[in-house]
C-alpha cells in the first residue's frame, strides 16, 4: 500500500486552477504573512538576537520542508515552501543587521512595519542603506530559488521586491522627495518589469513572464493613481485612459489575459471618473452605456475569432 505522503506517479510539476492548488497557494501566502507577523512581535532587545533566531528557525523549517517535498516529488508544495523562504529574507536580514549593529530601527530613525508578505519600511531620515540591502538580498534569494526549482511563483516576491527596492532608492538620488517622485518611479520601474516580461514571452517562458507582467502593470497603475493623488489629476486620468486602451488592444496579439484585465480596468476607470464629474448630465452616462455594450460585443468577437487574430498578430510581431 502506497504511503499517504507519496504523490501520484503522474504528479504535475505545474500548478493549475483547481481546489488543491487554490488551497496550496492561499495557504502559502497566508503562511508567509503570518510567519512575518509572528517575527514582528518578537522583542528587539539584545541587539535583535531574538528576531534573528526566530526568523532563522522559520526559514530553516520551511527550507527543510521544501527539500523533503521536492525529494518526494511533490513539486508544487515544494516550490511554495521555497517561495515562503524568499519572503522571509528581509526578516532574517533585519535580525542579522541589528545583531551586528547596522540594522534599521536602532539609530537610523527607521521604523520597521510588519504584517504583509514582504515587510515594508518607512524611513524618517532619507535613504537607508541597510534597508536597501535587504531589498537586494530578497531579489537575489528569489532568483536563486527560481534557478534551483524552476518554480515560477518564486518570481512574484522578486518582482515585488524590485518595485519596493526602487522606491527605497529614490531618497538616494532626490534630496527632497515628493509624491510625484515616487509616482514616476513606480511608472518607470513598472515599465521595466513589463519589458522583462515581454522578453521572457519572446523566449517562450510565458509562465515565468506572468509575474513580471502582473507586478509591472500593477506598478504602472499605482503610479498613475499616485499622480492623481499628487495633484496632476487631469493629465493622470488622460494618461490612464490612453494607456488602458493601448494595453487592452495589445492583450489580443500578446495572448495575455493579464493585459486584458489591466486594460479594461485602466480604460474604464477614467470613463467612470468623467461620468461622475459630469454632475448628473445624461450624455456621458449614455456614452458609457455604449462603451460597456461595446466591451460585451468585443468579448463575443474575440471568443469566435480570437485564436486566429492572435496567431496573425503574433506572426506579424514575431512573438
Amino acid at each position: 500500500m502506497r504511503p499517504r505522503l507519496q504523490p501520484p506517479q503522474s504528479e504535475e510539476r505545474l500548478p493549475r486552477f483547481d481546489t488543491p492548488n487554490i488551497l496550496w497557494f492561499f495557504g502559502a501566502i497566508a503562511t508567509a504573512s503570518t510567519s512575518i507577523a509572528v517575527i514582528g512581535t518578537v522583542s528587539s532587545s539584545y541587539r535583535g538576537v531574538w528576531i534573528f533566531l526566530v526568523a532563522l528557525v522559520f526559514a530553516a523549517a520551511y527550507t527543510a520542508l521544501a527539500i523533503v517535498l521536492r525529494a518526494s516529488r511533490w513539486w508544487i508544495p515544494s516550490g511554495l515552501f521555497a517561495t515562503i523562504v524568499v519572503t522571509l529574507v528581509p526578516a532574517v536580514g533585519v535580525g542579522l543587521e541589528r545583531l551586528i549593529g547596522v540594522g534599521p530601527g536602532s539609530d537610523s530613525g527607521t521604523t520597521i512595519v510588519y504584517g504583509t508578505a514582504t515587510p515594508t519600511y518607512s524611513t524618517g531620515s532619507g535613504f537607508s542603506g541597510s534597508i536597501f540591502v535587504l531589498g537586494l538580498l530578497t531579489i537575489a534569494a528569489g532568483m536563486v530559488v527560481f534557478s534551483l526549482t524552476k518554480f515560477d511563483f518564486a518570481l512574484a516576491p522578486v518582482a515585488l521586491a524590485v518595485v519596493v527596492t526602487a522606491l527605497l532608492f529614490v531618497p538616494a538620488v532626490v534630496d527632497q522627495t515628493t509624491g510625484t517622485d515616487y509616482a514616476a518611479t513606480l511608472i518607470v520601474i513598472g515599465s521595466v518589469l513589463v519589458w522583462i516580461g515581454l522578453m521572457l514571452d519572446a523566449r517562450r517562458m510565458r509562465r515565468a513572464a506572468f509575474w513580471w507582467h502582473t507586478i509591472g502593470l500593477g506598478s504602472v497603475a499605482l503610479g498613475l493613481v499616485s499622480f492623481i493623488g499628487a495633484g496632476d489629476e487631469a493629465a493622470a486620468w488622460a494618461a490612464m485612459l490612453a494607456l488602458g486602451i493601448v494595453v487592452l488592444l495589445l492583450a489580443v496579439p500578446l495572448g495575455r489575459a493579464t493585459w486584458g484585465v489591466y486594460g479594461v480596468a485602466g480604460g474604464y476607470a477614467p470613463l467612470v471618473h468623467y461620468v461622475a464629474s459630469g454632475a448628473g448630465g445624461w450624455r456621458l452616462p449614455l456614452v458609457l452605456v455604449f462603451v460597456s455594450l461595446s466591451l460585451l460585443f468585443l468579448g463575443f468577437v474575440l471568443h469566435l475569432h480570437g485564436d486566429a487574430l492572435t496567431a496573425r498578430a503574433r506572426t506579424r510581431l514575431r512573438l
